[in-house]
């Protein structure tokens, strides 16, 4: 992954100016405490994370199609393996327990979401 992406600033939780610092206190994708405690401007650049309030109210915007698109085919998978097997048994609460392993993980990518979608990378600050 080459830095200097909005792919490699979301996935390695970075800052999406200059991709060195932290977006949040406890860095890492599965964290269980102070899960979305971010600085209020990046320790490395000074960008500010804090662009205004009730900005990151819109990171349940977008979660909600990354549950879709993760969820949608393993329903439709278990509908279809449930007429051979009764496979959907199995399936259903398999599918409630990593939605709950993966909600952290996908509160903190929403947000790293979206400051790359309002910040761009550069390497002049």
């Amino acid at each position: 992954m080459k830095k200097g992406t909005k792919l490699y600033s979301v996935l390695k939780l970075k800052c999406p100016r200059c991709q060195i610092g932290n977006l949040f206190h406890n860095p890492g994708l599965f964290v269980f405490s102070g899960i979305l405690d971010m600085p209020n401007a990046c320790e490395h650049c000074k960008q500010d994370f804090k662009l205004e309030p009730g900005f990151y109210t819109a990171a349940l915007w977008i979660s909600y199609p990354i549950v879709l698109v993760v969820f949608i085919p393993l329903i439709l998978l278990g509908f279809s393996l449930d007429t051979i097997h009764g496979f959907f048994k199995f399936l259903y609460p398999l599918v409630i327990v990593f939605s709950f392993i993966l909600q952290i993980p996908l509160m903190r990518v929403a947000r790293a979401v979206l400051l790359n979608m309002t910040i761009d990378y550069t390497t002049k600050w």
